[in-house]
């Protein structure tokens, strides 16, 4: 269910059921995981680039990830598990395959490209208020 739901947020509408299917089948799951290293199905409405010398964890974290999230990978040490958030994009960027990473189910995930050729924030439905409550995170507040 995470993975449909990731691939069905993230994923251009055309591609989406190809994604579906091939993830569900277990035979058939490693032709779409070698497609990772080099995504070019991303909604572009979603994905932002984010330079290399970004903390990855930090900006995730800023935007409301947890501590576990879901893994979709061409590494297969990595796919298909949950685990912490550090772990996952420390070994994401260390195992050098085309990975994606859910943070928030329909909402937030990281897409690293094979060698870190392609990093993308992905993100949708964030409200103007979430984003309100990153700024007072960061701002201190005059009192009155």
């Amino acid at each position: 269910m995470k993975e449909e739901l990731l691939t069905d947020t993230f994923i251009v509408s055309h591609k989406r059921q190809r994604y579906r299917t091939l993830l569900a089948n277990g035979k058939r799951r490693a032709r779409i995981l070698k497609e990772l290293d080099h995504l070019s199905d991303l909604d572009e409405r979603f994905a932002s680039a984010i330079a290399s010398s970004t903390d990855v964890v930090s900006l995730l974290r800023d935007r409301g990830a947890p501590r576990l999230c879901h893994v979709i990978s061409a590494d297969t040490d990595l796919d298909g598990k949950e685990m912490p958030l550090e772990q996952a994009i420390r070994e994401t960027e260390l195992g050098l395959r085309g990975t994606l990473v859910g943070c928030l189910p329909g909402r937030l995930a990281y897409d690293y490209g094979e060698a870190g050729g392609q990093r993308m924030l992905l993100e949708r439905g964030r409200s103007p208020r979430c984003a309100e409550d990153l700024l007072a995170d960061r701002v201190p507040r005059e009192r009155h």
